[in-house]
């Protein structure tokens, strides 16, 4: 498919930071050219769609740090008014089983496919095309619209090039991980999620297993001090910032400045729906308010932009071989477009919520936006969908040639948004009979859905488990997040504990 999108472009490359009259040339997937608007076009686009955005023309944001398969759910307010101190105590509260990992076990087990295309299309509403946090698949599914960072695969590379771990590993898989890291693979690993400092010893088993790579992308790092970073620094990697989630629950966060001093990559990453933004937008907005409530604006408008673009596209590509996060010749296709409202273009994209989103491109397909661009750049089937008070569409069928052939399997990864949320909302409206017949449900011609395994802990803080009869009989789900930050949401935070208070002043981020 080839594909010409004309607006302001931010490039997030050095040499051309901002074409304000700019055109960028898509074709198979990669971006051929980045240039302004009246240079003569490369050869082989004269029958392609053009599309005159009259927008701001950005890569698509990247992701580093999510759960997918929790995403519908609420915020969670923990049982307790004093901040946690490590990640390790909150499985264990009262109210965590039948709050967060019961209704996530029974959505997974009655509405798999369903519960996956939600948080797609929850992190695509916010500009998200590349995103982490994908559970395991107990079989392959190959209806992603974004690109999952642990799936993605090359046909030039020794597949899969991305390993993750969110429950602390022991020394034995960490040393072999370790092997892996010397080649050219990368590891993604939760470490030291929390304020307690005796969670540095999660820090020095890496060390030891010679983790503490270029090639390590640390999710939280918060308990990490000056001493970890400079040790790092002799091959800094990357670590990936969720600020909302760790004021959330610890009541402080990652020191990013001292990261950055370092060398290493600052991401961000929108957590998951209990303690977490709901997508890589409002993530934006905390780290934009934590800099300048107590960073000092350490960070300018193009440093927080880049944690979401050019610096986890700079991570990833060491293992891909391939770029995302940047408007370049030769990388990957992903790009999003937002309205103009501001002269600064990365104050712009600060501030841009759902609502201005207008045209999403993933691996060179228009799969959402405002229905004029869609069609202008080709989009076929369709859908209606109403994101924070704005419509919008969103095409979910796969590209033909990525359909699979069996037509169960097809109606499997082709679920429209619509029936997509039916199949979700029986779930809430009577999980107990959605799980007894999605346990009872026979195999069709050897058809099987997909399902997966739940990468959180379980309701007692050890392994997500399949629930007993008596769980299901008493579990009450409540209804299913909407795509955006909406106000019920923002009466959520200010209802939180005092150590979150700081998140109370987020609502005026949200322009």
């Amino acid at each position: 498919m080839a594909l010409v999108l004309t607006g302001r472009v931010v490039t997030f490359d050095d040499d051309r930071p901002v074409i304000n009259d700019g055109a960028v040339y898509v074709h198979n997937g990669m971006i051929d050219a980045v240039q302004r608007r009246t240079t003569k076009a490369p050869s082989g686009f004269e029958k392609a769609e053009r599309v005159a955005t009259g927008g701001t023309i950005y890569p698509g944001l990247v992701d580093l740090h999510n759960h997918l398969a929790y995403n519908f759910l609420p915020l969670w307010r923990a049982p307790k008014t004093e901040p946690y101190t490590s990640r390790h105590q909150w499985p264990g509260a009262a109210t965590y089983g039948r709050e967060v990992s019961q209704p996530a076990e029974a959505m997974k087990e009655a509405a798999a496919a369903a519960t996956l295309r939600y948080a797609e299309v929850r992190a695509v509403v916010g500009g998200v095309t590349s995103i982490q946090g994908s559970p395991q698949l107990k079989k392959e599914f190959v209806g992603w619209m974004v690109r999952n960072i642990e799936k993605q695969t090359f046909p030039d590379l020794d597949n899969p090039v991305i390993f993750q771990a969110v429950i602390q590993a022991d020394t034995q898989t960490l040393t072999a991980v370790g092997e892996k890291l010397g080649t050219t693979k990368s590891f993604i690993y939760h470490l030291a999620e929390g304020t307690d400092p005796k969670l540095n010893g999660e820090y020095r088993d890496l060390r030891k297993a010679k983790c503490v790579h270029e090639r390590l992308i640390a999710i939280h790092a918060t308990a990490l001090g000056a001493t970890e970073y400079g040790q790092w620094a002799t091959k800094p990697g990357t670590i990936v910032w969720s600020p909302f989630s760790n004021l959330w629950l610890y009541g402080d966060t990652t020191d990013v400045v001292e990261a950055r001093r370092q060398g290493i990559l600052v991401c961000l990453g929108s957590d998951w729906g209990p303690s977490g933004t709901r997508n890589l937008l409002g993530e934006l907005k905390v780290a934009a308010l934590w800099n300048e409530k107590h960073l000092d604006k350490a960070f300018t408008p193009h440093e927080l932009c880049e944690m979401a673009t050019a610096n986890p596209g700079d991570a990833l590509a060491r293992s891909w071989g391939r770029q995302v996060g940047r408007l370049r010749p030769g990388a990957l296709a992903d790009l999003m477009v937002t309205a103009t409202r501001q002269g600064d273009a990365y104050r712009n994209l600060l501030n841009a919520s759902e609502r201005h989103v207008r045209l999403v491109v993933s691996q060179g397909h228009p799969v959402y936006g405002n229905r004029a661009l869609m069609k202008a750049a080709g989009a076929t089937n369709l859908e209606s969908i109403r994101v924070a008070g704005t419509e919008r569409t969103i095409s979910m069928r796969l590209p033909a040639d990525q359909q699979p052939d069996d037509p169960m399997a097809s109606a499997e990864v082709n679920m429209s948004w619509k029936d997509g949320l039916a199949a979700m909302q029986r779930v809430v409206d009577n999980p107990a009979l959605a799980v007894k017949q999605a346990r009872g449900r026979k195999p069709k011609g050897g058809f099987r859905p997909v399902t997966y395994e739940l990468d959180m802990p379980g309701p007692d803080g050890g392994a997500a488990r399949a629930l007993t009869d008596d769980e299901l009989a008493n579990l009450v789900m409540l209804p299913i997040e909407p795509l955006g930050h909406d106000a019920a949401w923002f009466r959520q935070i200010r209802n939180g504990h005092p150590h979150g208070a700081i998140l109370a002043g987020l609502g005026a981020y949200f322009r």
